[in-house]
């Protein structure tokens, strides 16, 4: 399988980084406008092929799947030009820069039949599928309340940039926050700004089945935490995405022979119980993310993450602004 990368900055290394390592794919072409950040990426990962511009790569190379990592605003001349061209494509999150370029990239995909997906590496980390499965298996109930926190410096590769935190980071938490607890019905914010970017976002959310939530981002910390809590009846889960730690802190006042009709919090039952830590088997995300693109390529799986959630997620970030 060849597989073309387009984008040589710090997301599309680390795709060409995973992908060298990927049995499945036996050549790796890449493109980029930034001649310097082009030749660097050859260099550094032994590319033959390498071209100043992608239109020169797709009719070159006619690469089997197409992983777009440039900015937001340049994602659908690409995505459009590689699908008409009916090569699958993996562009990075979030989908696109607006809803109305989202919405044509979705429409020539549904014309041309090819694979889309997009990089939402949090959906494949595997604390997000321990509490997927956890919350599946109803070992969790009447969740009541979701809280989100993604902070950290100042990325400077983005300063002065059109893309704040909102388009960013909060793409990641929004869909992660609808995947597992259900849509987003209304959000209320604060938000902290230089004259071009929102720096600091903090979210409280409603969803449609009457679960509160919020979720902070941040580039103004020098500490980064990635994290989410869910509270229900049994208790809460704690999920560290940074060391992949899935916690569980047990509600001692729950009594699994008197399940309630509505949660125990309203009835004041919420007491410190056992802490139990669920070993996980450590993987690396994008590794995960590309492998479900390329046996989705090869017919052998569905993508996780289809452009309609994707779209969404960018919706829910751009309501916010």
């Amino acid at each position: 399988m060849k597989i073309g990368v387009i984008g040589t900055g710090s997301m599309g290394c680390n795709h060409i980084r995973v992908l060298k390592n990927i049995p499945e794919v036996d050549e790796i072409v890449i493109a980029d406008i930034n001649r310097e950040n082009l030749a660097r990426a050859a260099k550094r990962f032994s590319i033959q092929k390498a071209y100043p511009d992608f239109l020169t790569l797709i009719r070159q190379e006619h690469p089997d799947g197409l992983v777009i990592a440039t900015l937001p605003d340049s994602h659908k001349e690409i995505s459009i030009e590689a699908m008409k061209a009916g090569i699958a494509i993996l562009v990075e999150k979030p989908v696109a820069h607006s809803l109305e370029d989202a919405e044509e990239m979705i429409r020539v995909a549904e014309s041309t039949g090819v694979v889309f997906t997009v990089g939402h590496i949090e959906r494949f980390n595997p604390v997000v599928a321990k509490i997927k499965d956890f919350i599946a298996n109803n070992l969790l109930s009447n969740i009541y309340l979701i809280n989100t926190h993604r902070i950290g410096p100042f990325p400077k590769r983005l300063l002065g940039k059109r893309e704040g935190v909102l388009i960013d980071l909060a793409v990641h938490d929004l869909d992660i926050i609808s995947y597992l607890c259900g849509p987003i019905k209304d959000i209320r914010s604060h938000i902290l700004r230089t004259a071009s970017q929102e720096i600091y976002v903090m979210a409280l959310l409603d969803l449609f089945n009457e679960i509160k939530g919020s979720a902070e981002f941040s580039w103004i910390s020098p500490r980064k935490v990635r994290s989410i809590e869910i509270f229900g009846d049994e208790g809460m889960i704690l999920g560290d995405y940074l060391n992949q730690e899935v916690w569980f802190f047990e509600n001692d006042d729950y009594d699994n022979n008197l399940r309630a009709s509505e949660p125990y919090i309203k009835s004041g039952l919420v007491k410190s119980g056992k802490t139990i830590k669920y070993p996980l088997l450590n993987q690396e995300p994008l590794f995960l993310e590309l492998m479900n693109f390329i046996n989705t390529i090869s017919g052998l799986e569905h993508v996780l993450i289809k452009p309609d959630e994707a779209k969404l997620a960018l919706q829910y970030s751009l309501s916010i602004i």
